[in-house]
């Protein structure tokens, strides 16, 4: 009688199930979070590595291609693809971007141009990011232009010009400028 009493009482079942039920849900809800996440960013993507960057800011009137020009010259580390490029501009009272970079000619459309206080010259620029672009590579350049009826900086002025990696959204390059004539 004592056994055929052991073999009714499933009491002690049903938390070894429900442990295992949890356990495994929580081991299910991980995986799925985790994979998620690693999804979602791209591991394999890294900024190269631009050793050292040089530039170099004159003031005067824009046009011609001549006044208010900034260059931005690879000096030495990684080649990057012009198409991998963006540029951002920080002066005193504003901010602009040059984006989807490389441009066919000379000139920036208005999708090259994040720039709501006209700081940007539309025409002029040159370098790597011009005429269907080439790799930023040591010794070659970034060129372009400031808007003298726009964003007018005089000598002495002090602008930060970030080079972007776009894919890894990582900063390539960053130069403090002082404006010169």
């Amino acid at each position: 009688m004592y056994s055929s009493s052991l073999s009714r009482d499933r009491r002690g079942v049903s938390p070894v199930i429900g442990v295992v039920l949890m356990l495994s849900i929580t081991v299910l809800l991980a995986a799925t979070v985790s994979g998620f996440v690693l999804a979602s960013g791209d591991l394999n993507q890294r900024t190269p590595t631009v050793a050292r960057s040089t530039g170099d800011f004159v003031t005067g009137p824009s046009g011609g291609c001549g006044g208010n020009t900034v260059a931005i010259r690879h000096v030495g580390g990684d080649p990057v693809p012009a198409d991998e490029l963006a540029i951002a501009v920080t002066l005193p009272d504003t901010d602009a971007r040059i984006v989807d970079l490389p441009v066919s000619g000379t000139a920036l459309s208005a999708s090259n141009i994040d720039d709501p206080d006209n700081v940007i010259y539309d025409y002029c620029v040159g370098g790597v990011i011009a005429n269907g672009g080439q790799q930023w590579s040591a010794g070659r350049t970034i060129t372009f232009q400031l808007n003298a009826g726009g964003g007018t900086v005089n000598p002495g002025d002090t602008i930060e010009v970030r080079v972007v990696h776009t894919p890894s959204n990582g900063d390539l390059a960053a130069v403090e400028l002082t404006a010169r004539r």
